[in-house]
């Protein structure tokens, strides 16, 4: 605005320089006039009624000489007179202009805002189909890992090992639902906390065992990093949980992730549960519930290879039961079953957890008892035989009970094989039958 002032100023001050300075002739006149028009005409772009003023001032100029010069300033006058309305023209005509220019530009505003809009749409789009991608990439992965496990303890070691890898993870744990207690199959070393195992029963018991959120607890969390439970679930059948310690910014991803990969994670816990539970029976015998003898003899190995690493011993019991073809001809088979279930159950809950049953065929049993001296297994014989004799059947109207003879025999320097031990059992029942059934003896014990 300073330098549009400063320029009418000029003009001024040149136009009343030129009037004085000039011989006042009619040339001179008309020329001094027709430069206040032109003068005007330019500085109307700022001003339009600057060129009205300056036509004016032209014309009043011009007529000054009217009378020597009628039709020349008369012309003059014309040609001054029409200069006014160019500018209105052309400043009518640029309204009109910038009007249009500002509907176009605001049009196109609009388009471009729209295109930013459905940019980034398709941006979004496209960061979920790849974080869609990511996931199912790594379902994939997790499921073909959990696929190739036949244990819950590989199980959750594999799981463990994937989510390590993962960001912002610092260290997780496995548990598994059992029917009494919850049980730890792994863990990072930052979650060996006893307090850990109550905390998550607390949560079964306030019944929040199937969401899937963060552990707001002080006794397991600080400001540093935060613990997401996830539970693994399938319906309504409780499996197990992991816990996972995570940096605080990323707590919430990863329980949304939680909703993803539990569902998966449980599938495969649930596939290894049934195929523990198939091969579980697959090692027992239908009737009675006891080991088969395949498995006793790869259990009989391993421990043999066992005690000869750590000069640990054990003992085998063989259990024949007597006079048990006369309880089949005289009652039946049926009731000759329910003698062997019976005596089977008698055994189980006579022996140590740690002691090994099996049904070795027909009447025959088999104990493996590791982690004993010589007193102990003999009196642990005396009680399975003493318990099996006091049992009373009733068949067909009538009462009877049944014996068995039980040999036992030991590893040692002299018997270094499963066969030989199994053998030298067998001799020792063998001696209990011929001295009378009924009885226990020791292998080494015969003369």
């Amino acid at each position: 605005m300073k330098n549009k002032i400063s320029i009418l100023i000029f003009i001024l001050l040149l136009l009343i320089g030129l009037y004085f300075i000039m011989p006042q002739t009619n040339g001179v006149c008309i020329v001094w006039a027709s430069f206040i028009a032109l003068s005007g005409l330019y500085y109307s772009q700022w001003f339009k009624k600057a060129v009205l003023i300056s036509s004016c001032i032209a014309c009043v100029v011009a007529l000054l000489f009217v009378k020597e010069y009628p039709f020349s300033i008369l012309s003059a006058c014309v040609i001054f007179l029409s200069m006014v309305p160019i500018p209105y023209y052309f400043h009518i005509k640029s309204k009109k202009l910038k009007k249009e220019f500002f509907l176009k530009n605001r049009m196109l505003k609009i388009k471009h805002k729209a295109n930013l809009l459905k940019l980034k749409k398709s941006f979004n789009e496209r960061q979920k189909y790849e974080d869609n991608i990511e996931i199912m990439m790594q379902i994939y992965i997790i499921g073909k890992e959990i696929s190739k496990c036949v244990s819950k303890g590989e199980c959750a070691e594999t799981i463990l090992k994937t989510l390590k890898e993962k960001t912002g993870i610092i260290g997780c744990s496995f548990f598994e639902k059992t029917k009494v207690d919850w049980k730890m199959l792994a863990s990072s070393e930052i979650l060996h906390n006893e307090n850990l195992i109550p905390y998550i029963q607390s949560l079964e018991f306030s019944n929040n065992d199937k969401k899937f959120g963060v552990m707001y607890s002080r006794k397991f969390s600080n400001r540093n990093f935060e613990m997401v439970y996830w539970p693994l679930k399938i319906a309504d059948e409780l499996l197990g949980c992991i816990i996972i310690v995570t940096d605080t910014e990323d707590a919430n991803r990863y329980v949304e992730e939680g909703s993803i990969f539990g569902p998966q994670i449980s599938l495969g816990l649930k596939r290894i549960n049934l195929f523990n539970q198939i091969d579980e029976k697959s090692r027992k015998d239908g009737l009675t519930g006891l080991y088969l003898k395949r498995y006793f003899l790869q259990r009989l190995d391993l421990e043999m290879q066992r005690g000869q690493r750590y000069n640990d011993g054990f003992y085998i019991l063989m259990l024949d039961l007597d006079y048990f073809k006369d309880v089949n001809d005289k009652y039946g088979h049926l009731v000759g079953d329910k003698v062997l279930a019976v005596v089977a159950k008698s055994i189980s809950d006579d022996v140590r957890l740690c002691d090994l049953v099996s049904r070795y065929g027909g009447e025959e049993f088999i104990i493996l008892m590791p982690m004993i001296d010589k007193n102990e297994v003999k009196n642990a014989a005396e009680k399975v035989r003493k318990s099996i004799k006091d049992i009373i059947f009733e068949a067909n109207n009538d009462k009877f009970n049944i014996t068995v003879s039980i040999g036992v025999s030991c590893n040692s320097k002299n018997i270094s094989n499963p066969a030989h031990i199994i053998n030298a059992a067998d001799k020792a029942l063998y001696k209990a039958k011929s001295i009378g059934r009924n009885e226990v003896v020791l292998y080494d014990e015969i003369d």
